[in-house]
């Protein structure tokens, strides 16, 4: 799968809500309340929102297409960083979705070692995440890329707390 990748612009806020919310929904829905959904859906991936962080400088987007056709996307976040996690320089990888019909061609694989690369241009030297404990298929992903759990936080999806796995990846090797 050949994947064109590109940092996104706030010009691209609109097709990135869009993105964001399809990509969440069809990850997480069949597990979680409409309403919980909803709620966090609409504030998550509101186009003002996702401008914002577009035009935050401790946020890069990297958006990925295939003919034209968006494909997924990962955000990398600056100056978070979490008690467990204990690798020298960590910055975040706070979200990485691909399309429902790209899952297992390659391109979270793709993006990851994008997002590596940036993280390492940077001088960061681990990265961090947090994945839903009974999101299997990430959690299965994230090992086999190499990342180790080293903790929990709480996430609230809506009204709805849940607990996320928190994962790292020593990227000095």
């Amino acid at each position: 799968m050949t994947l064109d990748l590109r940092v996104a612009k706030p010009t691209d806020a609109e097709r990135l809500a869009d993105l964001a919310r399809r990509t969440f929904i069809a990850t997480f829905a069949d597990f979680n309340t409409p309403e919980n959904m909803s709620l966090y859906v609409d504030a998550a991936f509101a186009v003002d929102r996702i401008r914002s962080e577009l035009e935050d400088s401790a946020s890069t987007f990297i958006w990925a297409e295939q003919t034209g056709i968006p494909a997924g996307y990962a955000k990398l976040r600056r100056g978070t960083i979490r008690g467990c996690v204990t690798g020298p320089r960590p910055v975040e990888l706070e979200r990485m979705y691909a399309e429902t019909n790209k899952i297992g061609a390659g391109v979270g694989k793709t993006l990851l070692h994008t997002t590596i690369k940036i993280a390492q241009a940077e001088g960061y030297q681990s990265l961090w995440l947090g994945v839903w404990e009974f999101n299997e298929r990430a959690i299965e992903f994230y090992h086999r890329q190499g990342f180790v759990d080293v903790g929990e936080q709480d996430f609230m999806l809506g009204n709805d707390r849940q607990t996320d796995i928190i994962m790292q990846l020593d990227m000095r090797r």
